[in-house]
């Protein structure tokens, strides 16, 4: 059994990845800037790019099952499992798009194929990481780099996935899916700090090396950052506000890797810290989640984001106390459910 084929088949699933998440990322921006509606946007060229890769990349997961009988036994398999699952996914939404688009013009965020389609995204995100994670004990060393692009990838897209319930820009022309505030802030304050702070801690106990879990961070930031701040030139003053939290995952990451010692509760205080500034991590979209409880009838809550940095430092403050306690909760239930392999195997 060849390892660097399955190395390469979850490295062309990982590139397909960071194309699918930012393609999709930059989508929704281009939407709230007022771009023409269309199937045929750059945007979708990314996205569907990412797809294309991600689909080859299961394609060779299948025929590398089929032909090697002994990799199904493997404990990376279910990585390749779910990169076929996911691609399956896609297949369906990708062309569900097109005639969604054809047959229904403008649709919001979520939308029957939208939800289809980053579902597939988040399964095969899911399934790279799985599976890079699981070879990790195999010392090859191009192993942990790719595993840390990886979790910031699945990072981004768990995000992305929430956004599809929480953000008010799923009215299309046909139908309208904007979810109730209320439920919406509910969703986002018990899910965001949740997936942000497993996901980090996740990532810091496999690659198990301090540092390892800072540039997870930075990955997802930077996707953050590129995709929905750097193409809106008026959202730029939210840029200052990302210090904060790669500040706290410096400091989260150092008290997991025991680079500054804690008694007792150490992991559980290093959750506190990254779940208490998921607002931040999530900026500048999720403002909108918020802008929804005072916007005037025809106003969009995107133009309103640039007044939403200026107070982002009082909602933050009530913000961080239950996003806190989430991330402390996210930690302790993980250090109980999660296995992570050992070290090394040969």
């Amino acid at each position: 059994m060849s390892y660097n084929l399955i190395i390469v088949i979850l490295i062309i699933a990982l590139f397909g990845t960071i194309l699918q998440t930012w393609g999709g990322s930059w989508d929704i921006t281009s939407h709230q800037l007022g771009e023409p509606e269309s199937f045929f946007t750059p945007p979708h060229g990314v996205l569907y790019s990412g797809v294309g890769i991600g689909l080859i990349s299961a394609i060779i997961a299948v025929y590398s099952l089929l032909k090697n009988k002994e990799i199904r036994k493997e404990s990376f398999a279910l990585g390749l499992k779910l990169l076929i699952i996911g691609g399956l996914f896609q297949i369906i939404a990708g062309p569900g798009d097109f005639y969604w688009h054809e047959m229904f013009g403008t649709d919001g965020l979520l939308s029957p194929t939208h939800l289809t389609l980053i579902t597939g995204i988040l399964i095969q995100s899911v399934g790279t990481v799985i599976g890079l994670a699981r070879l990790v004990p195999f010392n090859f060393k191009v192993v942990k780099p790719a595993l840390i692009f990886a979790y910031g990838v699945l990072w981004f897209i768990t995000i992305g996935f929430i956004f599809q319930f929480t953000l008010p820009i799923s009215t299309g022309d046909t139908l309208d899916l904007d979810p109730d505030p209320y439920v919406a802030i509910i969703i986002a304050a018990s899910t965001m700090p949740f997936f942000s702070t497993l996901i980090f801690w996740t990532s810091a106990k496999s690659v198990r090396k301090f540092g390892g879990a800072t540039l997870v961070t930075a990955v997802f930031i930077t996707l953050n950052v590129t995709s929905n701040i750097i193409p809106a030139e008026f959202l730029w003053g939210y840029l200052p506000w990302f210090v904060l939290p790669m500040i706290f995952a410096i400091i989260a990451d150092a008290i997991i890797c025991k680079k500054i010692k804690i008694k007792k509760y150490g992991e559980n205080i290093a959750g506190a810290l990254v779940g208490s500034v998921f607002l931040i991590f999530s900026m500048p979209l999720i403002g909108m989640a918020f802008i929804q409880f005072y916007v005037f009838s025809g106003v969009s809550g995107y133009d309103l984001l640039p007044e939403f940095s200026e107070t982002l430092g009082i909602i933050l403050g009530v913000m961080s106390i239950p996003g806190a306690i989430v991330g402390w909760l996210s930690v302790k239930i993980a250090k109980k459910k999660i296995s992570i392999p050992v070290e090394s195997v040969i």
